[in-house]
């Protein structure tokens, strides 16, 4: 029997799985988690085959209760379970050591078929996931004046307002604006500012 825990702060959400890992004949529930600060204790004491584990949550983000978890055991299996497609939350659950990203809308067989290939030690991700994460891997990353242009830029400031806000020429805008542009794979600025939010350079306003 395959032993999983969840790490959620939703308790319906968390009521949910745990129905489900039941229902399954080699699948056996081992505890339940409210948030990401603690989580590493929490599979240290529980000490699940596989944990499935939100990536937005307020207290700490999923993808730093991740790194905790592993850094206290490089071998802990974790599966991210999640409402967001983001392609940075994406791109680094996966970098950080997660064995599988999969959306909560999932179907129930996509779920315990993640959990199964990460007891396999494998990564699982949906077609979907997988060219969201190829894609976000093959990005160049803003430097931080890029970000702080295009953050700009996502506040509605036009070039001049954006210069005098940085205490930068509007040329240099425009520079910095044809670059990120570039990096992004962009053709305007409406579009750039959208990729941008979705690779989590910048929040979204």
């Amino acid at each position: 029997m395959t032993k999983v825990a969840v790490v959620d702060d939703h308790v319906v959400v968390r009521m949910g799985l745990k129905f489900l890992i039941e229902s399954a004949p080699d699948l056996e529930w081992c505890g339940e988690f409210g948030g990401g600060r603690g989580a590493a204790e929490f599979v240290a004491e529980a000490k699940p085959d596989v944990t499935l584990m939100d990536v937005r949550m307020p207290d700490r983000s999923g993808v730093d209760a991740l790194r905790d978890i592993l850094a206290a055991d490089p071998k802990a299996r974790v599966v991210m379970l999640t409402t967001s497609d983001t392609e940075e939350d994406v791109y680094r659950s996966i970098e950080e050591g997660a064995l599988g990203y999969v959306m909560k809308e999932s179907p129930v067989e996509e779920i315990v078929a993640a959990v199964r290939s990460a007891m396999a030690g494998e990564v699982y991700m949906s077609d979907d996931v997988r060219r969201i994460y190829e894609t976000r891997r093959g990005v160049k990353g803003l430097s931080p004046r890029e970000t702080e242009v295009i953050d700009c830029a996502a506040r509605g400031l036009n070039n001049r307002e954006i210069g005098a806000s940085l205490g930068i020429s509007e040329n240099s805008v425009k520079m910095h604006l044809k670059r990120v542009f570039f990096k992004l794979g962009a053709t305007d600025r409406t579009e750039a500012v959208d990729l941008a939010v979705r690779r989590g350079f910048i929040a979204r306003r």
